[in-house]
């Protein structure tokens, strides 16, 4: 047995689903949930995303056959904007994490992430924060305190750029690409000290360009869906 969360899944055959589960013990993998979508005794209505679960499954190949699913823990279903922060992260652990790479730390900054979004904690710094984790877990972080082209503490009068996958450098003239970024700046944002509007701002800029070269030019599903949520609650008059 192991705990698990619930990705994604898809209908499979006439009564099973495809289940593609983030696994503490085998991280992301995909299971068949055999009969789950019988109407009386399937385990479908187990099988929800942001629920913890304890599954048993088998099998030595991709996609294996689960056995056994219970519920772990269970403190009620995301809310409103916070499931789609949900989706979102959902949706970065399927694109960037290898399949059946096991990262317990991961795992339980996931979890961690998830609490507090069902107890509705400020979302944007924990979804920045969540980021910035999956890209230390992953091996694609950089350095907030040093300068990647010759390893210099970074200097809080100094202003810098960044380049992603790498890290950021000193703006020497005006043909490094926008936008800067002060040394005082990124020192704040090393230690998450996202209190300020504009920090924020640029610590979600930072981390959708970090993270851009791994996810590729399809676009998230999960952010358009959000986008669509916000058009439909303030109305084209206030967008």
């Amino acid at each position: 047995m192991q705990q698990a969360y619930v990705l994604h899944r898809w209908p499979y055959q006439e009564h099973s689903l495809i289940v593609e589960f983030f696994g503490q013990q085998d991280g992301r993998f995909r299971a068949i949930a055999k009969g789950a979508r019988r109407s009386k005794r399937g385990t479908a209505p187990l099988l929800q995303p942001f629920r913890l679960l304890q599954i048993e499954v088998r099998g030595r190949h991709e996609l294996k056959t689960l056995t056994s699913v219970e519920v772990d823990d269970y403190n009620g279903p995301l809310q409103g904007e916070f499931m789609y922060c949900g989706f979102y992260m959902n949706e970065l652990l399927q694109r960037l994490l290898p399949e059946q790479a096991s990262i317990p730390e991961l795992f339980n900054a996931y979890k961690d992430t998830l609490h507090l979004l069902r107890e509705q904690v400020s979302m944007q710094p924990v979804l920045r924060k969540f980021e910035w984790l999956l890209l230390c877990h992953l091996q694609l972080d950089f350095s907030w305190h040093e300068d990647v082209d010759n390893g210099d503490p970074i200097e809080p009068q100094q202003t810098y750029y960044f380049r992603p996958a790498e890290g950021f450098s000193v703006v020497n003239d005006n043909r490094a690409p926008t936008p800067y970024f002060s040394g005082e700046a990124l020192l704040a944002m090393a230690n998450f000290a996202l209190q300020d509007a504009s920090l924020l701002q640029q610590f979600k800029h930072i981390m959708r360009r970090a993270l851009a070269p791994y996810l590729g030019t399809k676009p998230l599903r999960s952010r358009e869906l959000f986008q669509a949520q916000v058009n439909t609650l303030t109305g084209p008059d206030r967008r």
